[in-house]
């Protein structure tokens, strides 16, 4: 039982160290980026994408139809202008021009697009922000630093009265994947710039979104469209050249948003994104999701830190809890059901605009039980050793390793009947003897004796029972199941017999007195099993054939192996035997037969 206590101390020390590691791990951050791509997994599905929003494509077709696209972009982009709002039922709601408008151009150009978006009225184009470090000073004369918009481009001076523009800047996460959005930034002085999608908004709604206007600055973007979806398709789109010209009616887009950006890999304007890890997404579909996230009502937001990290806790110490409380078959159930709650339960947060960790807790809480069952492995391991250990003392290290590993079946342990041979020895006048000699010279004897009978017990599969004084009993065929053991029996007091010849000329420098065995050995149903109290008990071997075999090794003289009737009927024809006569043992009513084994037939 101290044992057991112990090794659930050291498995609850454990559990909790694994705990604040990985708690440590997630408040670090070091496996954000795998906890991000299976929440990209997990929660960016797609959906339906807006029927109020189109994307117009700067395509190959395009390219192919216009040229260089820094020839014709403000020329054309006027034209596709004036091709969509050329009967204003028909125009759309907004245009958003997903292109930058920087600086001067000719004079001509810049003038037909100023002119283009003055007469369309609902017209926003991109602004972008580029960062830098910004230092602080702070009390005592600390100094602090942040990140802080270093520059920031706007649409040149003639267009900028006609049109509104936001910032097209998007983050990239550290693994080089889109997930989150800017909506807004802080120039300074009490300005701030909105993201190209929110000023789309407000111009499309009349008010800023609803995050924008609360003061969230960024955002978790839930894709709505897998690339080319808001474009049309890979193949066959919205292509701009296609509505300058007329083949697709300018009817189409009536009272929508419309989009206009890059479609092509020559303008480099594709990211990676959540919803597709394997396919790019163009920047103006990016934008699309972002601005469909807004008129949807659908913001998501990611838990802090602090909730992230309670998430995790509480999943690992309900598992941790399984384990140490339940059977292993009933903690693994537990545990699986827990997984899966969380795994469900995680994406009912998400419907409900709440992003909760992935990784951190159900790789902690697999971790956690991975350790449980290394923990119990080990420990059953000590066990078996321990347990191979104290039975070592009495059986071979063979058949300790098969009881061990048996466990309960092998043993059968609180009593059962079995037919077993029992073998008693002891030495010859060792009480005359050990009062003559000092007591280091008894205990140096003894142990050797010991140490002999042993060996021999062992090496013919036998169970050492206990030591009695200078006596040892030996069972046969329990434990467990052991063929001829009534024959391995005989043949342990054979061997006993050789070996004591070669123990007495070693001890020759020690007593002058001659070392000698008897042995008794008798065969026959015995009780066996754990026999004491609750303090204090033994695996033994009771019943009349254990005292027959007592007697028995009282009658043996120094040297010689006695064996009853019983076993002498069972071994006839493989031993040598002579008959001692019908004799009165000690306890025993009948006069019975017995026998002094001379040698065994099968080695002659």
């Amino acid at each position: 039982m101290a044992s057991k206590s112990r090794m659930r101390r050291t498995s609850f020390c454990f559990f909790i160290i694994l705990c604040a590691a990985v708690l440590t791990v997630q408040a670090f951050g070091l496996l954000d980026s795998s906890d991000w791509r299976l929440q990209d997994g997990h929660y960016q599905k797609g959906g339906l994408v807006s029927p109020e929003i189109y994307v117009i494509g700067i395509d190959e077709e395009t390219m192919e139809a216009y040229g260089s696209w820094q020839s014709w972009s403000r020329r054309g982009t006027a034209a596709l202008l004036e091709a969509l709002g050329q009967d204003p039922l028909t125009a759309p709601a907004v245009i958003g021009l997903d292109i930058g408008f920087f600086g001067e151009g000719t004079e001509e150009d810049d003038q037909a697009l100023a002119e283009a978006a003055a007469r369309a009225g609902n017209v926003v184009v991109t602004s972008y922000a580029s960062f830098g470090r910004e230092v602080e000073e702070g009390e005592g004369g600390t100094f602090s630093s942040k990140d802080a918009v270093a520059t920031y481009e706007v649409p040149y001076d003639g267009l900028r009265p006609h049109v509104a523009y936001g910032f097209s800047n998007v983050p990239v996460d550290r693994d080089g994947i889109v997930r989150h959005s800017l909506y807004s930034l802080s120039l300074g002085e009490g300005q701030t710039a909105y993201s190209f999608a929110t000023e789309i908004y407000r111009r499309y709604t009349g008010s800023l979104p609803e995050p924008v206007a609360e003061g969230v600055t960024s955002g978790y973007i839930p894709f709505a469209g897998q690339p080319f979806e808001f474009y049309g398709s890979e193949t066959a789109g919205l292509s701009f050249s296609k509505v300058v010209s007329g083949e697709i009616p300018p009817e189409l887009f009536a009272g929508s948003i419309v989009l206009v950006g890059p479609y092509t890999t020559g303008m480099m304007d594709a990211y990676y994104t959540a919803v597709r890890h394997d396919m790019p997404m163009y920047g103006v579909e990016i934008h699309a999701n972002i601005l469909q996230a807004f008129l949807d009502g659908e913001q998501k937001k990611e838990a802090g830190l602090f909730w992230r990290l309670s998430a995790t806790a509480a999943m690992m110490g309900l598992v941790l809890a399984a384990v140490l409380l339940l059977p292993l078959q009933y903690a693994a159930a537990a545990a699986a059901v827990l997984l899966l709650l969380y795994w469900a339960g995680s994406e009912k947060a998400y419907e409900l605009g709440c992003i909760l960790p992935l990784v951190y807790p159900l790789s902690g809480s697999a971790l956690l039980f991975a350790g449980h069952i290394l923990m119990r492995y080990l420990g059953e391991r000590q066990e078996k050793k321990r347990l191979e250990k104290i039975f070592g003392r009495y059986v071979s290290k063979e058949v300790a390793s098969s009881i061990v590993k048996g466990g309960e079946d092998a043993l059968k342990l609180g009593g059962q009947k079995r037919d077993v041979a029992v073998l008693f020895v002891d030495i010859r006048d060792f009480t005359p003897m050990s009062e003559a000699l000092p007591p280091e010279t008894v205990v140096e004897i003894l142990n050797r004796y010991l140490e002999l009978t042993t060996r021999a017990v062992f090496a013919n599969k036998g169970t050492v029972d206990k030591f009695i004084g200078d006596a040892t009993m030996a069972i046969y065929n329990a434990p467990l199941d052991l063929e001829d053991y009534v024959f391995r029996a005989v043949k342990t007091g054979l061997d006993m017999r050789a070996a004591a010849e070669g123990l007495a000329k070693e001890l020759a420098a020690v007593t002058d007195r001659k070392i000698g065995f008897g042995v008794g050995i008798d065969c026959g149903e015995v009780v066996v099993g754990n026999i004491g109290t609750s303090l204090r008990m033994d695996y033994t071997a009771i019943g009349s054939t254990v005292n027959t075999a007592a007697r028995l090794e009282a009658q043996a003289k120094a040297g010689e192996v006695v064996v009853s009737q019983a076993v002498y009927d069972r071994l006839k024809g493989r031993i040598r035997a002579e008959c001692l006569g019908r004799q009165k043992l000690k306890g025993i009513a009948e006069e019975t037969c017995i026998y002094q084994v001379v040698g065994v037939i099968d080695e002659e």
